[in-house]
């Protein structure tokens, strides 16, 4: 469909290639932003035409997420070649200044939560959050990277139970960053985790995240199920 923006014309049209929708604007106008096409459409009243350029990111969004997903899922597996510890080995060098730099800025259960819903919202339409009595709890369904790879292709996973993978074996090597990043290295540097996951077995179930309110909350399976003592700190 083409779009006249003044001098420019912006052309949404199918790429038999990709299965989708691409730009195949003139070629000095590829270079425009459709970020500030959405935006000049809607100065300009064009609901419709924003909604398209809108709907069209999406989708490359999606694809550019499946695509990096993808091959952090082809390089875990590869590794893991070599020797499965070598998995979480790479996951606590890549997330110990991360989580260092996260317990540091961000000590609250709630200023987490919504650290964390910045994030997954980036990656995952149908995200939701509830609160119980002694938790947060949020629903990915499924998680836009690791949820999102599960159900739509074979991945990786481990070939035994490991701390790094909730004590369970066949754990896609992807989600197992989950673990080290919000559980294991938390626990280790301050004693409780930031949120613990509840790792769906079945690709089509939902991920959850529970956020406990006070670390004392926590029960002791969480900490037990990766290799760890529970907290046992009680508020006074």
């Amino acid at each position: 469909m083409p779009y006249q923006e003044d001098d420019q014309m912006i052309r949404l049209e199918r790429s038999e290639a990709l299965q989708r929708k691409i730009r195949k604007d003139d070629a000095t106008d590829l270079g425009i932003s459709t970020w500030k096409l959405v935006r000049d459409s809607i100065k300009a009243g064009r609901v419709d035409e924003a909604l398209d350029f809108i709907d069209y990111e999406l989708v490359r969004h999606e694809a550019a997420i499946d695509s990096l997903t993808l091959g952090r899922d082809l390089l875990l597996t590869r590794l893991a070649s070599f020797g499965e510890e070598e998995v979480e080995k790479f996951s606590r060098e890549r997330y110990y200044p991360s989580v260092r730099d996260w317990l540091s800025t961000t000590p609250g259960v709630e200023e987490s939560l919504q650290r964390f819903t910045e994030i997954f919202r980036v990656f995952t339409q149908n995200l939701s959050v509830t609160e119980e009595r002694d938790r947060y709890v949020m629903k990915l369904d499924p998680c836009g990277t690791g949820g999102r790879l599960r159900r739509t292709r074979s991945v990786g996973a481990t070939r035994k139970a490991y701390p790094w993978s909730w004590n369970k074996s066949g754990v896609c090597y992807y989600c197992t960053h989950c673990s080290v990043f919000q559980e294991i290295l938390p626990i280790e540097m301050r004693g409780y985790p930031i949120c613990v996951t509840q790792y769906a077995d079945n690709p089509e179930d939902p991920c959850l995240h529970f956020y406990y309110k006070k670390p004392e909350l926590i029960p002791d399976e969480y900490f037990i199920r990766v290799g760890k003592f529970p907290w046992r700190k009680k508020s006074r």
